[in-house]
């Protein structure tokens, strides 16, 4: 494999001023770069850079681009101006294959994969879109599916250029999600009419000026949501078929791909009468800073063009602190819950769950049965949310479908046993607002909905 060329200077300069290195290139087009950190502390980034004139109407839009926060939007770090006509954008780093990676090297995706995908996605984009922005450029080679299996939408330069339209973004969607879908005539040659119902529905939607919420509703009617299956058997490659060329790209060593065994396929299961979301952590109004030179810390400066500063940098948001979201809280809280049982760390308890409620009860017995064991490489993969409502008392009610990866359950004494991982399962979480944000009231089975 050819070595690939450095970045040019400028760019060189921008990843030192932001404690990085180019760790190698990603695509064919020679403007966007994975960059490793030189501390080990350090954040990895990607830098992609755009030809868009600097002015006023680019600094607003970089403005709202800082501003984003969703779990299924690439982060954008920061918004720098490289030169005339040449501004970069800085993002956080999402390790995994694309979808068309994962296409390429493996069976087209059943219905229920499709869900996993669709809704995420589906609803970063109603995010982007509520900003008075387009994507521009939504297709499998730009969506990743980072760690856990979770579908990311990443390259925002067509949105910093003012480019694309909400309709397109929706209508390329669509397109997409067909096209790593069996086609027609494969199910009706297997003798499965019945199994096109979720394709005939997307065609339909594509002959309309639908938007991401009906995208979302149609495929919840339709088929459940199962993990998508990456290919365990070699590497899959990232966006542009290359993700950090040079074998050096990601946290963990090695090219920057996730690579998922095959799990159990949880249950089909009704879809749930609601407005879904699937790990929608969506947080508004973050602080986003315009001014002039670098990141406070940064070692060295970055040449700006004359005119408007569009320098911006973003801040992460706590997601169990957005009243109007109770289902991206409910991911959250799972995820952390997770995370806390796996520390054995009675104290942590409630930063989950309410004070006096019956799951905080709940989880410190658990805890008092796992005797202080803890879990090492215990992560919990939120696979849907759903807000379905609230109970008299006015707490909020969420069904959330989850699964426990593979881990290690290591007793005080040191001895060590594998934990073999489970199939998602749903759960039903009555969720109460608190002075803190929201927490865990109770854990329930959800309520089958009617026929």
């Amino acid at each position: 494999m050819d070595t690939p060329a450095p970045p040019p200077d400028d760019v060189t300069r921008l990843l030192q001023a932001h404690g990085t290195r180019a760790a190698g290139a990603v695509g064919t087009d020679g403007a966007w770069w994975v960059a490793r950190p030189v501390a080990d502390d350090g954040a990895w980034l990607e830098v992609m850079v755009a030809d868009v004139p600097v002015d006023a109407t680019l600094a607003e839009r970089a403005r709202a681009l800082t501003g984003l926060h969703h779990p299924h939007l690439a982060r954008v770090v920061a918004v720098e101006p490289l030169g005339p006509g040449r501004v970069a954008l800085v993002c956080a780093h999402v390790p995994g294959p694309t979808l068309a990676a994962v296409r390429a090297a493996r069976h087209p995706l059943s219905d229920g994969e499709v869900v996993t995908v669709a809704v995420p996605v589906a609803q970063a984009l109603a995010h982007l879109h509520s900003t008075g922005m387009a994507h521009g450029a939504v297709g499998a080679d730009r969506i990743v599916l980072g760690p856990g299996g979770m579908p990311v939408l990443v390259d925002l330069r067509a949105a910093l250029r003012g480019g694309g339209t909400t309709t397109g973004d929706v209508h390329r969607l669509l397109a997409t999600l067909l096209g790593v879908m069996p086609p027609l005539d494969a199910h009706l040659a297997a003798g499965l009419p019945d199994e096109v119902r979720l394709r005939d529905a997307l065609e339909a939607l594509l002959r309309t000026g639908a938007g991401p919420d009906e995208v979302v509703d149609t495929v919840f009617a339709h088929a459940a949501p199962e993990p998508v299956h990456v290919p365990d058997d070699g590497p899959v490659a990232g966006p542009g078929a290359e993700r950090a060329a040079d074998g050096s790209g990601g946290p963990s060593g090695g090219a920057p791909v996730r690579r998922l065994r095959r799990g159990g396929r949880p249950r089909r299961r009704r879809p749930v009468a609601a407005v879904a979301t699937v790990v929608a952590l969506v947080v508004l109004g973050a602080a986003a800073v315009l001014g002039r030179g670098v990141l406070s810390g940064a070692a060295a400066p970055v040449a700006e063009a004359p005119g408007p500063q569009v320098r911006a940098t973003s801040t992460p948001p706590d997601p169990a602190t957005d009243r109007e979201d109770p289902a991206g809280a409910a991911g959250a809280l799972t995820r952390l819950r997770g995370a806390v049982l796996a520390a054995a760390d009675p104290q942590a308890l409630t930063t989950v769950a309410a004070d006096g409620s019956p799951a905080l009860a709940a989880d410190r017995d658990l805890l008092g049965r796992l005797a202080g064991a803890r879990s090492d490489g215990l992560v919990v993969d939120v696979v849907a949310t759903a807000a379905t409502g609230a109970t008299p008392d006015g707490d909020a009610t969420v069904v959330v479908t989850s699964a426990v990866g593979a881990h290690t359950r290591v007793a005080p004494d040191g001895q060590r046993a594998e934990v073999a991982a489970t199939a998602p399962r749903t759960v039903e979480l009555v969720l109460r607002w608190t002075a803190q944000g929201w927490r865990v009231w109770d854990v329930r089975e959800p309520v089958a909905a009617s026929p």
